[in-house]
C-alpha cells in the first residue's frame, strides 16, 4: 500500500471512521490512478479486486470520503461526475469526446485575476471554478 493511503487511513481512524476492506481500497485506487474517475470505473476497479459491491455502497462511500475533505467531486460540463483526491493543487481537464479519456491540465496563468476582476465588477466572490476542454485526444484523431 502506498504511503500516502496510509497516511488517509490514519485520518480516517482519528475521526472515528471504520476502515472497511471497500473503502480501503477506494483510497489506495485514488493515491494509486490519479485521474478523475467515474463511480462505474470504481465499481468495476473493486469488482477487480474481488470485493462485492453495489452502486449504492460506491456512491454512499464516495459520499463519506468527499464529506471527510479527502476526495473531491467534480461534475463536468458533459453531466458526468467523476471524483479524485482532494489534496490536489487546483487544475483542470481535457477531456476526449470519442474515448473518454480525461487528462489533468495546469494552466500557466489560471483564472485568479479574472476571478478578482469578477468581484471589483460585480461584488460576487467566487468559491470555486471549473474549467474542461472538450475535444479528440491525439489517439481518437
Amino acid at each position: 500500500m502506498a504511503q500516502q493511503s496510509q497516511e488517509l487511513i490514519k485520518e480516517l481512524k482519528k475521526t472515528g471512521e471504520r476502515i472497511t476492506p471497500i473503502r480501503r481500497a477506494l483510497l489506495e485506487n485514488f493515491c494509486n490512478h490519479p485521474k478523475p474517475q467515474t463511480p462505474q470505473e470504481l465499481l468495476s476497479y473493486l469488482e477487480k479486486k474481488g470485493l462485492m459491491a453495489n452502486k449504492t455502497t460506491v456512491y454512499r462511500q464516495l459520499e463519506i470520503l468527499v464529506q471527510l475533505g479527502l476526495i473531491k467531486e467534480i461534475n463536468f460540463s458533459d453531466r458526468s461526475k467523476r471524483y479524485e483526491m482532494a489534496s490536489k493543487e487546483h487544475h483542470h481537464h481535457l477531456i476526449c469526446q470519442n474515448c473518454k479519456k480525461v487528462e489533468d491540465i495546469n494552466l500557466d496563468n489560471d483564472l485568479d485575476k479574472q476571478e478578482k476582476k469578477i468581484w471589483q465588477k460585480h461584488h460576487f466572490k467566487v468559491l470555486q471554478h471549473s474549467l474542461e476542454f472538450f475535444g479528440l485526444c491525439s489517439k481518437c484523431q
